[in-house]
């Protein structure tokens, strides 16, 4: 299967998602909470989770709260 972005695969991480409608880029969620891109592109990809720290760092720069970022993303099926 051929990697894509999760702007193309409609969003399926709920960190994806927030990122995405908050405009930002991966490189500038990590930079706004002291991470590198590669590892929210690994948490956006389902490979790694977040720390509980960073996460709520997460939610803050996203303007969301923990809660909403661990939640699974409908599709509509």
């Amino acid at each position: 299967m051929p990697r894509t972005s999760p702007r193309s695969r409609g969003a399926q991480s709920p960190i994806a998602a927030a990122r995405i409608a908050s405009g930002l880029t991966q490189a500038q969620l990590a930079e706004a909470v002291g991470c590198k891109p590669l590892a929210v592109s690994r948490w956006e990809h389902g490979q790694r989770e977040p720390s509980a720290i960073i996460l709520q760092r997460v939610a803050h720069v996203l303007g969301c709260t923990m809660e909403d970022l661990l939640k699974p993303i409908k599709t509509g099926d």
